[in-house]
């Protein structure tokens, strides 16, 4: 039966995808699928440590597997003498591109804006072939960072699903929806970021698909968990967070702190420095790292240099569009420990305030 598990950050999603296939019953065929280089590098490598020699299913980024299975096969049927030579990743072959142009460049690579709507047609032209034939390759299919997905992607996920020969695997996280395969893609729209919610429980009613949640983090501590939850509008319905984390430090929690004391608490606390882009906060002096490159990572502490409307919604509660608010939750939750936010006016938001005299 398909599933998905839509789980909080820090509730060992991809490890739930690791222990599935080193516990799972012997000459099953599997595929893991994710989307990032580094997702990708970080599964194979907990997957070989897990798994005995040899066992380990094949770990595959999801363009490559959308040439290798959806359309190298069958693209002659599609469109015929046309010939796959790789993928042109940063091409564009313009709005007014029909036939074969619109898909691929002049030295016969597949251009990666287009790929999941080419993926899909010819899946439908092969008339059911391309899903077939990946049932006589895997039995299980697992896909990592699920929430990734956009536009024609779902299209071939519900193929996947819909096929009784593939059993679908998908763990995510909607509130970290930084990422997306095909960002241009209209296909699907209203089931974009937080909105895939919808797109899941479509399924679910259908019968097509078994929706779980866990709400447990294994690393932030409750009052971070507390504060990641607020980011969102209370109209999504967000369960609590628990955090399994009980771990005390003698500074534990969110704070808000002056620029004049950073150097004190970075010297006392040595925190990860983040920022949503390398535009903000451009002339503080601190090993940065943006949020959309911390995501999957751990931190005892971070602290967070907010833009103009994140300082907003900590100091008069302004609510936060679904992009900003899923970038901040991946930001605050990385922390272990604690989240320290440098604002004009600590007092105004409300956080436990910390400064060098404390």
């Amino acid at each position: 039966m398909n599933r998905v598990t839509l789980a909080v950050a820090g509730s060992r999603k991809t490890q739930s995808i690791v222990d599935a296939c080193a516990g799972g019953a012997t000459g099953v065929r599997r595929l893991a699928l994710t989307f990032t280089q580094t997702g990708q590098a970080e599964l194979q490598g907990r997957l070989q440590l897990a798994c005995a020699p040899g066992a380990a299913p094949e770990v595959m980024g999801w363009f490559a597997f959308l040439l290798r299975h959806c359309v190298r096969p069958y693209l002659p049927l599609h469109f015929s003498g046309q010939r796959l030579r790789g993928l042109n990743f940063d091409g564009d072959p313009g709005m007014y591109a029909k036939g074969t142009a619109r898909f691929f460049d002049d030295d016969g690579r597949a251009y990666r804006r287009h790929l999941s709507k080419l993926a899909y047609d010819v899946s439908v032209t092969s008339n059911g072939a391309v899903v077939d034939r990946l049932s006589h390759i895997y039995d299980e299919i697992y896909i990592d960072e699920v929430q990734d997905l956009t536009g024609c992607d779902l299209y071939i996920v519900e193929q996947l699903m819909e096929f009784p020969g593939i059993d679908v695997h998908m763990v995510g996280d909607v509130r970290q929806s930084m990422f997306a395969t095909n960002p241009r893609d209209q296909t699907y729209k209203q089931f974009r970021d937080l909105k895939m919610l919808d797109w899941f429980e479509l399924h679910r009613a259908s019968g097509l698909l078994d929706v779980h949640y866990n709400q447990e983090t294994w690393r932030a501590n409750q009052a971070i968990a507390d504060f990641s939850d607020a980011l969102f509008a209370a109209q999504l319905c967000f369960e609590p967070t628990v955090s399994k984390q009980t771990e005390i430090t003698g500074h534990d929690g969110v704070f808000a702190i002056a620029e004049a004391d950073v150097e004190a608490y970075m010297s006392q606390f040595n925190p990860q420095a983040l920022r949503d882009r390398i535009t903000t906060a451009s002339d503080v002096e601190l090993s940065f790292r943006n949020f959309g490159t911390v995501k999957g990572l751990t931190f005892d502490r971070v602290i967070i240099y907010p833009t103009k409307t994140v300082t907003a919604f900590l100091t008069t509660g302004t609510t936060l569009k679904p992009k900003t608010a899923c970038g901040l939750y991946v930001a605050v939750t990385r922390a272990k420990h604690s989240v320290a936010f440098v604002v004009p006016n600590p007092a105004a938001t409300g956080l436990t305030v910390w400064n060098a005299s404390r």
